[in-house]
């Protein structure tokens, strides 16, 4: 989903000069981690090109201040306009409450739907390659007899809305989304209490995080060991958890991973599929919120991508194939 704001902050001098900066310390940080890549130990990535890239993208998203990233990326129309051009395909935007919108890919009329919350730390629009992710991973699923449809949208009550059953629905997100997806399943039976219930005739199809980012605490033992082998800093964590939280106290539906067990006991869904990449530093939490639903919900699976970092299919890994991106078409396409 996203909100209306298509306003880019005007930034001021300091702030403008800051971005050429910003641009040479990543460049930087690229050189060093190419020439001193060789010498690496086991604290970091298997593989050299992850090495270099994931120092740089550390490096890059440390540096850059919110402002800056808003000024220089495209917005979310701007990426998914963008993308569907390339493509050759017709555009669909619908608007929904709460000032927000949401972003057709496929057919809409298409009887199969996953709601599909995007990452970027709470704060950021999606990159083009989450739309390419997605076109490319519809067009797989469509291979087969059933018609698909990926909606980008936090607009559940939308999608049930049109008259589709729940169990033609799925919902998903990574990182900060795979956040929204699984405190909007926890909704479905522990409504917050200041937003309205949606009650729903028969479960979901199903419900996944890839990636998630459901603890907003950074002493977990994976933030230490996969430190250098993630591209994601843990102070930027920090920073967006903060924006998130606008000084409340994190509860169940805004950190996940803070429900008791119990709350997952009578989960709206079918089925529940929780990814991570070994080598990024939320492995911890992931793994923990993976154990605790399939204590209680047993059809919960749990997949780790060998050698894999954060959201590896859109950052370290971006434009190639990963063992975690099959595996969640292989599950989407079973559960549809």
């Amino acid at each position: 989903m996203a909100a209306k704001r298509t306003d880019v902050p005007e930034l001021g001098l300091f702030e403008k000069a800051d971005i050429p900066l910003v641009q040479v310390s990543t460049g930087l940080s690229l050189l060093f981690a190419a020439l001193t890549g060789v010498f690496r130990g086991k604290a970091s990535p298997r593989y050299y090109r992850h090495h270099v890239q994931a120092a740089a993208i550390r490096t890059f998203v440390d540096r850059i201040s919110h402002r800056q990233q808003k000024y220089l990326a495209p917005t979310f129309a701007e990426a998914y306009g963008s993308v569907m051009k390339k493509r050759g395909l017709e555009p669909s935007i619908i608007s929904l409450p709460h000032d927000t919108e949401g972003y057709w890919l496929g057919n809409k009329d298409a009887k199969n739907v996953v709601v599909y919350y995007h990452g970027g730390g709470f704060s950021m629009a999606p990159m083009p390659l989450h739309f390419e992710f997605w076109l490319d991973l519809l067009a797989a699923l469509n291979t087969s007899t059933n018609e698909h449809d990926i909606a980008a949208t936090g607009a559940l009550r939308y999608i049930l809305a049109s008259g589709r059953s729940p169990s033609n629905v799925i919902v998903g997100g990574d990182s900060a989304g795979g956040n929204l997806a699984l405190a909007t399943l926890l909704h479905l039976s522990h409504p917050h209490p200041e937003i309205e219930p949606i009650d729903l005739s028969e479960p979901l199809a199903g419900v996944f995080g890839f990636s998630p980012w459901i603890s907003f605490r950074t002493d977990w033992p994976s933030f230490t060991e996969n430190m250098y082998k993630d591209c994601v800093p843990v102070d930027v964590l920090k920073r967006w958890a903060e924006m998130y939280l606008e000084g409340r106290e994190g509860d169940p539906w805004s950190e996940p991973l803070r429900a008791p067990a119990e709350w997952w006991r009578d989960a709206k869904t079918e089925r529940v599929l929780i990814i991570a990449g070994s080598d990024e530093i939320l492995l911890s939490p992931i793994r923990d919120i993976a154990e605790k639903i399939k204590s209680v919900f047993p059809n919960t699976t749990f997949i780790v991508g060998y050698d894999e970092s954060h959201d590896a299919h859109l950052y370290v890994d971006a434009g190639r194939q990963t063992q975690t991106g099959k595996d969640l078409r292989q599950w989407i396409r079973s559960r549809l």
